[in-house]
């Protein structure tokens, strides 16, 4: 004989299935599901609740605790797709940057370039000059 209740091997079977699941639940990423969450200690004021207020009370805050596990999973795979987005976003700067980046050192390159050659034609026009210059003292 098993020590699993009959109510509980229902909730079993009922949960196997995702395609029957209960009116107004949402079926959550079993994952993120803790096997074993920390226990409700009920205070004085719920021990004196008969069972049928206890019952509604329960019923009550499953509802609202499952609608919060749900807006949180919805929320958690919002931000995973924004952080795919931005993931990709990253990439596709990083990319043009490093082009960019390319680019500008092919720039200095040419500038460095040119530089070299605006000094090498300014020491051959001076030297130039001096050649002119000490000829001209000579005629």
């Amino acid at each position: 004989m098993s020590d699993v209740s009959e109510a509980k091997r229902l909730i079993n079977q009922d949960n196997a299935r995702a395609d029957e699941i209960a009116e107004g639940f949402y079926k959550l990423d079993e994952d993120l599901i803790a096997k074993d969450p920390p226990k409700v200690k009920w205070g004085r004021l719920f021990q004196k609740f008969s069972d049928s207020e206890k019952i509604k009370y329960l019923e009550e805050l499953a509802i609202t605790m499952n609608h919060a596990a749900y807006l949180i999973q919805e929320e958690r795979n919002q931000l995973l797709e924004l952080c795919q987005k931005k993931e990709q976003q990253i990439s596709t700067l990083n990319s043009a940057m490093a082009q960019n980046s390319m680019m500008l050192q092919t720039q200095v390159a040419r500038m460095n370039e040119q530089r070299q050659e605006f000094g090498d034609k300014i020491s051959k026009l001076q030297t130039r000059i001096r050649e002119l210059l000490q000829n001209g003292d000579k005629d």
